[in-house]
């Protein structure tokens, strides 16, 4: 019997959850929010492997098949010109969290206790909040994702909601503010 899996610590939900080139390919290719959270803290912000794992809470291995696998998937989505989706995942948040006041990167630790920014290396740091949510988010046997079609769709340029229409893909659908590409919004 396999072990059971561990779910990643993540920060939160992305802003943006669909990125979408300008081509007429209808294709999806889904990053999973913990790969997102792997290529923020180790692409984006520059964290080492090893730092970055901890922070998610998971093995060094593991960070590196996840980071692996993002990375694969958004080389293909911008090589072949595919939609990035970004959704579910085996992930939780915490409410405890850290962030520098030089740098303003955040992140989450619920075990070790940081003196300096994982960052920059700052010392100048503060503790956002304290408590851990409670169960899981993310697509665990269906838990804390909503069920169906989203109810809006979205400008990925200017971020004006319109109701999604029954049938119509959002990607479809053309923003009537700037005439922008439009994507599910939950």
């Amino acid at each position: 019997m396999p072990r059971p899996k561990r779910h990643r610590r993540i920060l939160g939900k992305p802003p943006i959850k669909c990125f979408k080139p300008d081509t007429t390919s209808d294709e999806l290719i889904e990053v999973t929010l913990d790969e997102f959270e792997a290529i923020r803290l180790r692409d984006y912000h520059g964290i080492k492997q090893k730092k970055s794992a901890e922070i998610m809470g998971i093995s060094q291995p593991t960070f590196h098949r996840i980071i692996t696998s993002a990375r694969s998937k958004i080389a293909k989505a911008l090589v072949e010109g595919k939609t990035i989706i970004l959704k579910g995942g085996d992930y939780i948040t915490d409410k405890k969290r850290y962030k520098c006041l030089d740098c303003q990167f955040e992140w989450i630790s619920p075990k070790k206790e940081y003196k300096k920014c994982p960052d920059c290396g700052s010392e100048n740091i503060t503790i956002i909040g304290e408590d851990i949510m409670p169960g899981r988010i993310g697509m665990q046997r269906g838990r804390g994702m909503r069920a169906g079609p989203p109810r809006a769709c979205k400008c990925i340029e200017c971020g004006y909601e319109i109701p999604k229409t029954p049938g119509v893909p959002c990607r479809s659908e053309k923003c009537p503010k700037c005439g922008g590409i439009m994507c599910a919004a939950d």
